[in-house]
């Protein structure tokens, strides 16, 4: 099997969660209940799918540390490996994944499969994400671009 090489998403302009979330203080970064962030729960989601390596990040200048010290805080868990593509200001996810293709080429070459995850996803069942993850690989290294989403009810703006 290729190797898997994660590469996550985190930024945002604060403004879904409004006045929780602010631009200071994307969602990502915001405490759960548990006292861990949506961004270090992806971060470990991402390290922990069977055949990763590595991890990437592309995010803003301003989160750089931020981000550093989220990952820091993950003790054990913590992301080896990692690489830090930091964005000058956003400008939306199309441009964030193809610098981190170019990187994720350069790095792990051709064959490597590139999963992008968003830092502002809460998944509960990890098994079952490893899982799909493992499959949708197989299908990537067969050509084929693979999505993961939940079916529209409603047409949304909002959601890309």
């Amino acid at each position: 099997m290729s190797t898997i090489v994660p590469v996550v998403l985190s930024g945002g302009a604060g403004t879904r969660l409004w006045p929780l979330s602010r631009e200071a203080a994307p969602k990502p970064f915001m405490p759960l209940p548990d006292g861990e962030t949506l961004l270090g729960k992806t971060a470990h989601r991402a390290v922990a799918v069977p055949g990763s390596r590595g991890l990437v990040t592309v995010t803003n200048r301003d989160y750089y540390f931020r981000t550093k010290d989220v990952y820091a805080g993950l003790a054990e868990r913590e992301p080896m490996d990692a690489a830090y593509l930091l964005e000058p200001f956003g400008r939306n996810t199309a441009p964030a994944v193809a610098v981190a293709a170019m990187l994720v080429r350069a790095r792990y070459g051709d064959d490597a499969v590139m999963l992008v995850l968003a830092a502002d996803h809460l998944i509960r069942d990890e098994a079952a994400f490893g899982a799909a993850v493992t499959r949708a690989a197989a299908t990537a290294l067969a050509g084929k671009l693979v999505t993961f989403g939940i079916t529209p009810t409603l047409p949304e703006t909002g959601y890309g």
